[in-house]
């Protein structure tokens, strides 16, 4: 069975008679007739009652044509979604990084008249990585340290991920302004023990290789989870909880947060996943571009 002759089916059983539905569809009579035969026999069932005055449908023949219509609907969706103007979606996804706000808006700009849908979605690192694995999201961006480095690398192979890296870095405390520790020029993890952890939440808390924050908190401390980031800013601002990451923000997270350098801290490598089985669109590359000149120009908060 094929498209074309469900098309068949509907014209014939509007037309009423094989000799009409023929030269509505520009076929000889006697080859639509074989095509039905055709189909009749691959289904082992009768779909038409024939008779000198037309033809009808039967009961098999009706249920026939509503599934029929269904597909050719879906069919013509399709084609129209091909043949017209139609705009794409462009989707990235990403640990939580409030920077990378400013290099989405310019690609926005710049591919508007070509995609209608952005998609920037921020996400744990098992729903980042499974995104750009099933070809859900074009690219996306987290980090690799010592820690995690063999877990993930092994995971990229596997999945066939390509990894390019974007920079590095070492770990920052985020901590609000009048924060004990503000004045501090650099901060000892000593310093944290007597402060609640606040981090991102995974799928499973306790994999250390998925974990989007640089620095594991001491048993003795109490821990809270949020996974959203605007969250975790605000338990920041208003208690004297403190976060680790990277340090790259914009200038918005800068005026009620401080950032300091964690001493003895571990390079962490920041970096774009996309699919070996994909190939990169323009848009996508533009957007890496974008954050590579973003990260080349950012501010340091220290």
């Amino acid at each position: 069975m094929n498209i074309q002759q469900c098309r068949y089916v509907i014209t014939i059983a509007k037309a009423g008679s094989f000799s009409e539905a023929a030269k509505q569809l520009f076929v000889t009579q006697p080859s639509l007739s074989t095509a039905m035969k055709d189909l009749e026999t691959e289904l082992g069932a009768q779909l038409f009652i024939r008779s000198k005055s037309g033809v009808s449908l039967t009961e098999e023949g009706t249920d026939f044509l509503v599934y029929a219509n269904r597909i050719l609907d879906q069919v013509d969706l399709l084609e129209h979604r091909y043949r017209t103007n139609f705009k794409k979606n462009f989707t990235i996804t990403t640990q939580r990084y409030d920077f990378l706000s400013q290099p989405f808006l310019k690609v926005i700009e710049s591919f508007k008249e070509d995609y209608q849908n952005f998609h920037l979605v921020e996400t744990t690192t098992q729903k980042n990585l499974e995104s750009v694995r099933d070809f859900k999201s074009e690219l996306g961006i987290l980090y690799i340290d010592e820690t995690n480095r063999r877990v993930l690398e092994r995971y990229f192979q596997q999945e066939e991920l390509q990894f390019e890296a974007l920079g590095e870095f070492t770990t920052r405390i985020f901590l609000r302004k009048d924060h004990p520790l503000a004045n501090k020029t650099s901060i000892k993890r000593a310093d944290l023990l007597a402060y609640p952890q606040v981090r991102f939440s995974q799928e499973n808390q306790t994999a250390p290789d998925f974990n989007e924050d640089p620095i594991e908190a001491d048993d003795s401390q109490p821990v809270i989870f949020t996974n959203d980031r605007g969250t975790l800013m605000n338990l920041l601002c208003e208690s004297d909880a403190y976060a680790s990451g990277l340090g790259i923000v914009n200038g918005f997270v800068s005026q009620h947060i401080v950032l300091k350098p964690l001493e003895n801290s571990t390079t962490h490598t920041l970096g774009i996943i996309t699919n070996k089985k994909r190939k990169l669109t323009a848009i996508g590359k533009a957007f890496i571009d974008e954050v590579k000149q973003t990260l080349e120009k950012r501010e340091k908060w220290t």
